[in-house]
């Protein structure tokens, strides 16, 4: 620990953990409004799915210009422009007379949300020392379920006291107070920008062809694929589920869906903790999978006379599984990186990831609608989520020393 603690990670870490946080509650709240919002716009609750897509499609693109954009701007720098992205886009969201106005501002959202993780993994990975770089990316991977956390915390409240167009606004204040408070460290973290680098079409090429010429980082940015594509079919979906399908209250179903998201806190943490230590990343993965898919069909047979400690149990297994997969992936990206691609390699690994997220909830949402309802959609995310952890555990033994 005294190694880490003589390197800026001190400084950098708690600075990418509230970015992750903030930047990603914005992302989140559109799962938590969209009961209300749908009603107001005159949509079907289950077009979050391509609120949802087109948000991540965005990210999707972001990400792979990220390795330019933070080479010339710094990481500091590129976070304050990613958090003004996603505040502006609540906002929007907040103001818009229309459905289309709303997919504009999730496009905005995604703007912001695909520079957060190729930012901290640039900064992280510059910065400390190879043996702590599983705990510390997962330390700083907590902000994505601390976000959803915050966004099921504030989110419900503010709509019963004014309504979810307020709400928004509101919670916007949040990023752009955070990104102001950023600048007071940007000299001493942004040391390594580059004001003469290019910002171009070939850096997104070479971000995708670093990832897909590499047989482990593939392998990894395939089995994420899936990993997102259940994650965020479950969480764009989970408070609708609960609110229209099962009957519970707004408020209740916000607290099951912080739960998901507060309980993937300490999660993380300890699979970073154990990852590279006790057993290898590729093995935990595997059994996060499989933890996930047997999470995911328990969740399906939710009922609303289940006593409130059983909905709970079942959201922190959801929530330990679910979200704790991905600061695991982007440290092994980073590890497996050359080492001037740390950013190039998480953005094309991450266009993957996002790829899962764009196509989860589009699909789940259409067997929601046509193919035979909840639990089909639910059982659908469950099989491809074992796929990928069984996958991983079977070629455990095969790839110990390639990763």
């Amino acid at each position: 620990m005294r190694d880490l603690l003589k390197t800026k990670i001190p400084m950098a870490l708690p600075a990418m953990l509230a970015v992750q946080s903030f930047g990603t509650m914005c992302g989140f709240a559109g799962a938590v409004v969209v009961v209300q919002a749908s009603a107001d716009l005159g949509v079907r609750s289950t077009n979050i799915g391509l609120f949802t897509a087109c948000l991540y499609v965005a990210a999707m693109l972001s990400g792979l210009s990220a390795g330019g954009i933070l080479a010339r701007f710094g990481v500091i720098r590129s976070s304050q422009f990613a958090l003004l992205a996603t505040a502006l886009g609540l906002i929007l969201a907040a103001v818009a007379p229309g459905w289309p106005m709303v997919l504009a501002a999730a496009a905005l959202i995604g703007l912001g949300t695909g520079m957060l993780n190729p930012a901290g993994s640039h900064i992280l990975s510059r910065h400390a020392p190879l043996r702590w770089q599983p705990f510390v990316f997962s330390v700083k991977q907590t902000g994505t379920p601390m976000g959803g956390m915050l966004a099921g915390l504030l989110l419900p409240p503010l709509i019963a006291f004014y309504d979810w167009r307020l709400a928004l606004a509101a919670i916007a204040a949040i990023p752009l107070i955070t990104l102001l408070g950023l600048q007071l460290i940007r000299n001493g973290l942004d040391d390594d920008r580059d004001p003469g680098a290019r910002i171009d079409l070939a850096g997104i090429i070479d971000a995708l062809r670093l990832v897909v010429t590499s047989r482990p980082l593939l392998t990894l940015a395939i089995a994420g694929y899936f990993f997102t594509f259940a994650q965020l079919a479950l969480l764009s979906f989970i408070v609708v589920f609960l609110v229209q399908a099962k009957g519970l209250d707004t408020a209740v179903a916000g607290s099951v869906f912080a739960i998901i998201h507060g309980s993937a806190i300490p999660a993380r943490i300890a699979w970073g903790a154990m990852a590279g230590r006790f057993v290898s990343s590729w093995f935990l993965l595997g059994l996060i999978g499989l933890m996930m898919s047997a999470s995911i069909v328990a969740m399906s047979y939710f009922d609303q006379t289940w006593p409130f400690w059983r909905t709970a149990i079942v959201a922190v297994g959801l929530g330990v599984s679910t979200n704790g997969v991905l600061g695991l992936l982007l440290s092994e990206f980073a590890r497996l990186a050359p080492p001037d691609k740390v950013g190039e390699a998480t953005g094309g690994g991450q266009f993957f990831l996002f790829f899962g997220i764009v196509s989860g909830p589009p699909l789940f949402g259409l067997v929601v609608e046509h193919g035979g309802g909840y639990t089909n959609a639910f059982h659908m995310i469950a099989a491809v989520a074992f796929v990928a952890g069984g996958y991983l555990l079977c070629t455990a033994g095969r790839n110990r020393d390639t990763l």
